[in-house]
């Protein structure tokens, strides 16, 4: 019996610097087998957790244990969260929540542990409550600390497993939420969500989510109609998201782009000629004649069908302006002229 207490002793000094080494730097090294080592120790301290928790003495042997690795290891982590022995009951999530609360943990890693919860919180009649929880508390507290992104190209985008594992996990839980819910509570089902996402974060876990559909479904209209609802949400959607992924969205939707043209419009109106140095400049809005000029040059590169909507508005709004062909009098004159070049 001796012999095998050491050797249960050992293990959980094992496990136990396992789940500190999950918070720390050295989580940069795990790979996919690390991750299935550790959860195998996870679940079998879930075994001696039903095994022993009414054992007093040898609960009480354990608890010592804890205990005092406890105190080592908060003298040489900073920071450090030690864990009681009811802890063992939930150690898989525990190690789950610390790796995905890591930014050091590789990015096929981070893919794959956020996998593992998604799926164990889908299989409601093998998942446990804990479980459950933790995932959705992995979910929220994931949205809150997404780091700021910038992408230069749609394929930055939709090659960051980081940002779609986001994306993904923020769709499987509003639409856990939209199934509960009765159709005239869905808008502020979304809107509700949303607003828990601090911006311009938000904006990126939309356009992932949109541009992750080759058709939009009722998800994705709900995500539209929530950036079109308000007029910061819109300023705050065409101001950070790329003029390519804008252009692939007008292009989906006419209704988005109807509200995108609409909103260029109000860019290429607010503009007003800078004698001082030849250029449009706005007092309103913080975009440039180039910026503007490539919102539509990225629009032009769409279909026929988006190509001579566009086309047909800046004429329009030429001949408003006075039909000149002359540069420099017409903020649209100029950016037809420019689109021609092209």
């Amino acid at each position: 019996m001796a012999e095998k207490m050491k050797t249960l002793l050992d293990s959980l000094d094992q496990f136990i610097k396992v789940l500190a080494l999950a918070q720390s730097v050295h989580a940069k090294d795990w790979d996919i087998q690390h991750v299935q080592r550790a959860l195998d120790w996870g679940t079998y301290f879930q075994h001696v957790h039903h095994r022993f928790r009414t054992d007093n003495p040898v609960r009480s042997t354990i608890e010592t244990q804890i205990t005092e690795r406890n105190k080592e290891l908060s003298r040489y982590i900073e920071n450090y969260n030690p864990i009681m022995f009811d802890d063992l009951h939930n150690g898989r999530d525990i190690l789950c929540m610390s790796l995905l609360q890591n930014k050091a943990l590789p990015d096929p890693t981070f893919k794959y542990v956020t996998e593992l919860l998604r799926n164990a919180d889908s299989k409601s009649g093998e998942s446990t409550c804990s479980t459950h929880i933790i995932s959705q508390k992995v979910v929220s507290e994931l949205f809150l600390s997404l780091p700021l992104l910038a992408f230069e190209k749609l394929h930055e985008l939709l090659d960051n497993p980081v940002l779609m594992t986001q994306a993904d996990l923020l769709r499987s839980s509003l639409e856990k939420r939209l199934q509960l819910s009765e159709d005239r509570q869905k808008p502020s089902v979304v809107s509700e969500f949303l607003g828990q996402i601090s911006k311009p974060r938000v904006y990126h876990l939309i356009e992932a989510i949109l541009l992750s559909n080759e058709a939009l479904d009722l998800l994705s209209d709900l995500l539209l109609d929530w950036v079109q609802s308000d007029d910061d949400h819109c300023v705050g959607f065409f101001m950070n998201v790329n003029c390519q992924v804008l252009a692939r969205l007008s292009f989906m939707t006419s209704k988005f782009r109807n509200v995108y043209i609409n909103h260029l419009v109000k860019l290429g109106s607010s503009m007003a000629q800078d004698v001082t140095c030849g250029k449009w400049v706005s007092d309103t809005f913080k975009l440039s004649f180039d910026g503007l000029l490539d919102h539509y040059k990225h629009l032009m590169e769409e279909p026929e069908d988006v190509k001579d909507f566009v086309l047909s508005n800046l004429r329009t709004l030429k001949s408003q302006d006075g039909n000149y062909d002359v540069s420099g009098i017409s903020v649209w004159t100029d950016i037809l002229a420019e689109i021609h070049k092209t």
